[in-house]
């Protein structure tokens, strides 16, 4: 079976891990940075699927890809919240649909969206959260459309992961205390346990787990 795997934002934090992971379980993966697929441009992803799948079937996509604006709305900017939107929920529809005809090529495929347990709500974050929650939403839409093709569409909900982007988040041990402290563990999430968590959805073992959204927080 082939088991092609693009991992859009690939080259760091959460994405980097789930790359390292995979290469280690038989998976070729493919981990572009933002400078080599740009999820704000079809183009660009149209390019990348062509250069390096060669028209192969794909096992999965991780859709990883995205940023942060950490504003209040009355402070925001409009660009701001556009461009948050259009990497975060547009760029994630950009690749899929590119990628869809590669994965039904597949009889057994799979999808997984990383979204945020900030798609309940977060205060100064409210673009990142919305599209959060509007992956939330396409996850279980695209469950249920592309279902009778045999493409299963999960998405992980991570909390606190120790990334470059949550550290200048909580940037002071203070702000770390206070959101860390708020969990039952009261510790950082490791990039590698998301990993783990999407190796094991993208066993067959997990093959009847689809449409849901996978909360891994430390215990919010």
């Amino acid at each position: 079976m082939n088991k092609n795997v693009l991992v859009t934002g690939g080259s760091r934090g959460i994405g980097k891990a789930i790359a390292d992971k995979l290469k280690t379980q038989a998976y070729k993966v493919f981990a572009p940075s933002s400078r080599e697929l740009d999820l704000r441009s079809t183009e660009s992803i149209k390019k990348y699927i062509e250069a390096n799948l060669k028209g192969e079937s794909l096992y999965a996509l991780i859709s990883n890809g995205a940023i942060y604006a950490n504003s209040s709305l009355e402070e925001m900017s409009e660009n701001d919240w556009l461009d948050v939107i259009d990497v975060n929920l547009n760029g994630a529809f950009r690749v899929t649909k590119a990628c869809l005809p590669l994965l039904k090529k597949n009889s057994n495929s799979n999808i997984i969206y990383i979204s945020s347990v900030s798609a309940q709500g977060e205060s100064y974050a409210s673009a990142y959260s919305a599209s959060k929650a509007a992956i939330n939403g396409l996850t279980k839409a695209l469950a249920y459309e592309l279902g009778s093709d045999g493409v299963n569409v999960n998405a992980i909900a991570p909390g606190w992961v120790k990334t470059d982007m949550a550290l200048s988040i909580l940037k002071t041990e203070a702000a770390q205390r206070d959101n860390l402290g708020a969990t039952i563990q009261n510790r950082w999430i490791e990039p590698k346990e998301i990993a783990d968590l999407v190796d094991y959805l993208l066993d067959t073992k997990a093959k009847a787990i689809t449409g849901q959204v996978l909360t891994i927080d430390a215990g919010l």
